[in-house]
Formats: C-alpha cells, structure tokens, sequence
C-alpha cells in the first residue's frame, strides 16, 4: 500500500485518538486497544480487501470506516470473542456498500442518457494475474478466498467475519479454490 495513504489512515486514527483522549480521559485503555488493532491489521486488512473489491482506494477507505465504526461501537463489540472478525466484516460491508452505489449511479446514468453509461468512472485496475484471477470468482467465494488466503485468517475467522457458519465459509473456499484451479489452468 502507499506511504501516503498509510500516513493518512494513521492520522485519522490519531484524531481520532485525540477527540477520544478530550471526550473521555478514562478510556486511554479503550483507545491504546483500538490503536494496537489498527495497527495490527491495518494494513493486511487493505492487502485483502483490495483483493476483494479489485480497487485499494476503495478498500482503504473501507478499512479506514471500519476502524471509526469500531471506534464508535467499542463498548458492545470489545465484549465479543473476536473483534478482529467484527472489524473485517464491517469493512467487506463498506466495500459491498461502494459498489451498489457505483452500480446505482451507474443506472441513473442510464436512465437519464436513454443507454447504457461508460464504466469507464468505475474501472477497477487489475494488479496480478492472481486479482484476475480472483475477478472471475463470485462475491461470497471471492471475499473467503481473500480472507483466508491473503488476510492469513482461520476458517473460523473467515466464517465470523464473513457472518456465516465455519460449514459455509468451508464451502466457499473449496469452490474459490477449485474455479481458481481450473482458471489457472485456462491461463496457462
């Protein structure tokens, strides 16, 4: 990931820290936890959301909102026995969120013009055969992929943060796995 955009995330997480620190001086544990996860899993958070959104921007500013809606829900989700899985989820809803909003404007578009609009707005740039690779996957096979794969997550990580039982996430990646196998295959 750039530096820049690693600096600007990390000066978010500072003001944040700061307004907290003025807000409520009692909860330096709370923000010395929340710091010590971004960073933690900032960053490979980022690695795999890029995979699954097939866009870093798009999957910086999604880890970026999951780290202040931790933040925000700290006391009810620091009760839960993982909160790393929370903060995944949140963030693959963001991305999720991203890309209806790309496909209503995308049909706005349309409707307005009378035809189909240029997605040229919304293209997302491929990194690696492998991100190719991934973007014939559909969504759910895609995101557990991502996850166990690059973000280095359990099945039973992938399964909470992804919402699902450990049977489905299991699921998931033995099909991601097995069209990823015989796309491979195709490219090579």
């Amino acid at each position: 990931m750039g530096r820049r955009k690693t600096e600007e995330a990390w000066t978010a997480a500072s003001r944040l820290s700061a307004t907290a620190k003025r807000q409520k001086p009692a909860d330096t544990r709370q923000v010395a936890l929340i710091e010590d996860l971004f960073r933690q899993h900032y960053q490979h958070m980022v690695r795999s959301l890029t995979f699954i959104a097939l866009d870093r921007e798009v999957a910086a500013d999604a880890a970026q909102e999951a780290f202040v809606e931790l933040f925000r829900k700290w006391d009810r989700v620091s009760g839960y026995e993982d909160p790393t899985a929370w903060l995944y989820r949140v963030a693959i809803y963001k991305c999720r969120d991203h890309r209806r909003a790309l496909t209503r404007a995308r049909r706005m578009l349309e409707r307005i013009a009378g035809q189909e609009a240029s997605n040229d707005g919304a293209a997302w740039f491929i990194e690696s055969d492998f991100l190719a690779a991934l973007g014939v996957l559909p969504r759910r096979q895609r995101v557990a992929a991502c996850l166990h794969y690059v973000a280095g997550l359990s099945l039973y990580e992938v399964a909470q943060a992804m919402n699902v039982s450990e049977g489905t996430a299991k699921t998931h990646l033995f099909r991601a796995r097995e069209r990823l196998r015989k796309e491979l295959e195709v490219n090579t």
